[in-house]
């Protein structure tokens, strides 16, 4: 082999083993570094008091109680539990995985809705600020959350969902019933002028009270359903003076075993939705004009 032709062949095997190096070794190493470490790693929802979120300017509190958490400055309004579930799924996932840095450009927080624009989280743990942090948009893949924090230009980007159970417009929970329906066996009706009750005997519904009557099982059957899982379309402003459920236009006491829900219903508003409250809160539900003529009921129409 001539001289000329060993020093080409030297050159080949160099450019081969680098061209090996930057695509192999070096390219993960590069993968690795843009790599951070995962902030969102301390947080455990079961181990914290209090969340603060502000999303388009809104501010709203959970704290952390036995029965849920509570939305502060409400009377007794709690977090919807599907909700407190995706969340806490959503941040079981995340904290185990990697950060992958995507820029550290100030200017592109806005892009990504990592800056102002975005969904800011503070969590607290015996009253201590334990994280901080901006939620984005989902990347392109839908599987991938950008994320970021006050006080960095950079903005990552997390194989997990965090945006759709943090992007809530409201927090409250429009459930007013969420009871088996298979436990009640007994409907008491009250209105202005009419009260009766009717009782499950056996496998059939037969009306008590004011006398006995022989009562349509579908008709009454689908009371016991609306009266167990009763969602409300709307919560309104939290004023009573408006809602005319002080008249005592319809109250439903729906009961059985470990069952009480008494729904009190007033006057409709200028949606037409109704005005309703339980009997043991005093938060107040809009409900449809449906659910309401649902409940608007004779010992005729139950026959």
């Amino acid at each position: 082999m001539s001289r000329k032709n060993f020093i080409l062949g030297g050159i080949l095997i160099v450019l081969i083993a680098a061209a090996y190096i930057y695509q192999g070794p070096l390219k993960s190493w590069q993968v690795y570094l843009s790599r951070s470490k995962n902030f969102l790693a301390v947080i455990e929802l079961d181990n914290l008091d209090s969340l603060v979120i502000n999303r388009e300017g809104v501010t709203t509190t959970l704290e952390k109680e036995e029965k849920g958490w509570k939305i502060k400055g409400t009377k007794d309004f709690y977090a919807k539990s599907s909700v407190m579930d995706s969340l806490k799924d959503a941040f079981t996932e995340a904290r185990s995985l990697r950060l992958e840095l995507v820029s550290e450009n100030k200017d592109k927080k806005e892009e990504f809705y990592t800056g102002k624009n975005g969904i800011e989280v503070k969590l607290f743990k015996d009253q201590e600020l334990i994280s901080n942090f901006i939620i984005g948009k989902m990347a392109s893949d839908y599987l991938s959350t950008y994320i970021s924090r006050p006080d960095t230009d950079k903005t990552y980007s997390v194989k997990a969902n965090l945006f759709t159970p943090f992007n809530q417009a409201e927090w409250r929970d429009n459930t007013i019933f969420f009871t088996d329906k298979n436990l009640i066996d007994k409907i008491r009706f009250q209105y202005p002028n009419r009260e009766f009750t009717v009782e499950k005997d056996g496998e059939n519904w037969r009306g008590t009270i004011p006398y006995g009557f022989q009562a349509n099982n579908e008709k009454m059957d689908k009371m016991a359903e609306l009266m167990s899982e009763l969602v409300a379309v709307k919560i309104p402003e939290q004023n009573f003076s408006v809602t005319g459920l002080e008249k005592h236009l319809i109250i439903i006491e729906a009961s059985g075993e470990d069952v009480n829900n008494v729904l009190m219903i007033g006057e409709a508003n200028e949606d037409g939705y109704y005005y309703a409250k339980k009997g043991d809160s005093d938060n107040i539900y809009l409900i449809s004009k449906e659910q309401r003529d649902e409940l608007d009921k004779t010992i005729g129409g139950l026959r």
